[in-house]
């Protein structure tokens, strides 16, 4: 009897999805990412344009306006696949994970990217600029966008690349300084005229 119900009764089987419902919604997916990317790239451009000009270490005044741009790119993804005909209401919590970190990611990389991007503007002191040799002078870096590399001239014919050198002169004389600092965005040169000047010294 009831195997004759059973064979009675249609069976109840998942719709198979056609070709065409496939590539369907792999374009979806398709526009969904592609979507979710340049929003990510288009908030890094706006939280690198609006954060401020960099301080010493590179990071923006602004870093707080940055992040919320990149959450409100995440936001608009949902009003944007409405105006596009792209159904939200297929798209799940992993969905939409998935979209905001990505937006997240291309926001991130982009923002960090230009912000490396920018030459170092080479700048710097010394604790001291004059006495009787021989005379330790210590020079401080203070350049500005986060130099990778220095390359110091003291004047005297000696060379240093350590980023705060410490140089002894050893005899008199008026003394030239540079330094060129250097990262990924490129490298610029700052120069001090007669900077430091030693004098012999006093015989007792």
């Amino acid at each position: 009897m009831s195997d004759g119900l059973e064979k009675g009764q249609p069976q109840v089987t998942a719709k198979a999805k056609t070709r065409e419902e496939k590539q369907a919604e792999h374009s979806d997916r398709i526009r969904r990412t592609l979507i979710a990317c340049l929003l990510g790239f288009f908030t890094g451009v706006l939280s690198y344009v609006s954060g401020g000009v960099p301080d010493a270490s590179g990071l923006q005044n602004n870093g707080l306006l940055g992040f919320m741009l990149m959450l409100a790119g995440i936001v608009m993804q949902r009003h944007i696949f409405m105006f596009i005909g792209i159904d939200t209401s297929r798209l799940g919590g992993k969905d939409w994970f998935y979209q905001g970190f990505m937006t997240f990611a291309l926001w991130f990389m982009t923002w960090t990217i230009l912000l490396s991007s920018i030459a170092p503007v080479a700048d710097f002191s010394a604790n001291i600029t004059s006495g009787n040799a021989p005379l330790a002078v210590t020079f401080n870096d203070t350049s500005t966008h986060t130099p990778a590399s220095w390359n110091w001239s003291f004047g005297d014919g000696n060379f240093s690349m350590e980023k705060n050198p410490v140089k002894t002169y050893t005899y008199a004389g008026n003394f030239t300084v540079n330094l060129t600092a250097t990262n990924a965005g490129g490298g610029t040169m700052k120069t001090r005229l007669d900077y430091i000047t030693v004098t012999s010294a006093t015989p007792n």
